[in-house]
């Protein structure tokens, strides 16, 4: 189970939760890669509803003015407190939230507490759910709690692409030629990833949840390497100090591989129609 709280105002949540749910290897729910909103649609016609549904409107940050949110995901539920439908929409699609367009109303800044499981059946164990499965599960929710109904869209939009910086890579190859573990975390200011087996189309694919921004792999790179990396939150390293240093910085430093700026095609969800959430 993956219990998360995030603190208010401070984004560097969004890396070590996505590491931790979708990154960490050997897990009863490991994810390596995003395969984007279509897969995750296609995945959610496959797949039973959730049995039992909870979704209402959060209002107590209208009376204490706190932001904060927990989300809870386990092998048969997901349970979140106080988020916003665009973290929901982020989850279910496999977007992040640049990918996200259209989104307006009341219900674009209302919050929500939503608990969503799948029962045993009488007398068995509990399905064993990962959660790309748990996630593309959402889809169907919000089309039927939220009235949602969207489209996906190809957009030109500003990426990064990875490449090797001049020196070359500073990383080890693995000695292995399948994904050998890992993970991701952070700790007050400081984020780190730390892989064995990681290829590099992988690596680019977890980098876009630090940069905010879609990474394609140009390394040219055909090669599974031991990675660690180091580096602090968005918010430290505008702040500055002796201790910063950018994920940027510290990919060349460390992995001797750089982020450049380029443009490039990004698979976008576009909501058409999204409503307050009928009564339960």
């Amino acid at each position: 189970m993956i219990h998360t709280t995030l603190p208010p105002l401070n984004l560097a949540w969004l890396l070590p939760f996505a590491a931790a749910l979708l990154l960490s290897i050997p897990s009863a729910h490991a994810q390596l890669e995003h395969k984007g909103p279509a897969a995750s649609i296609a995945l959610a016609a496959t797949l039973p509803p959730y049995d039992v549904v909870s979704v209402k409107q959060n209002v107590s940050q209208n009376i204490s003015g706190d932001v904060w949110s927990s989300t809870e995901i386990g092998i048969d539920h997901f349970a979140a407190t106080n988020v916003p439908l665009k973290q929901i929409l982020e989850f279910a699609y496999d977007v992040r939230e640049d990918q996200i367009f259209g989104l307006t109303g009341p219900v674009s800044s209302a919050r929500f507490d939503i608990v969503a499981k799948v029962l045993a059946p009488e007398g068995g164990a509990p399905p064993k759910l990962s959660d790309t499965q748990l996630a593309a599960m959402f889809i169907p929710l919000l089309n039927d709690r939220f009235h949602l109904t969207a489209h996906l869209e190809t957009k030109t939009l500003p990426v990064y692409e990875l490449v090797v910086a001049r020196g070359g890579p500073k990383f080890q190859l693995s000695q292995t030629k399948a994904p050998g573990g890992g993970g991701g975390g952070g700790k007050g200011a400081s984020l780190s990833l730390d892989f064995k087996g990681i290829s590099m189309p992988d690596l680019a694919s977890m980098l876009s949840d630090a940069v905010h921004r879609k990474v394609i792999d140009k390394t040219g790179l055909a090669v599974r390497a031991d990675i660690t990396l180091k580096w602090t939150d968005d918010v430290a390293t505008q702040q500055g100090g002796p201790d910063v240093i950018s994920i940027f910085t510290a990919l060349e430093e460390q992995l001797g591989l750089k982020l450049q700026p380029s443009k490039g095609p990004v698979d976008t969800l576009v909501i058409d129609h999204a409503e307050m959430p009928s009564e339960n």
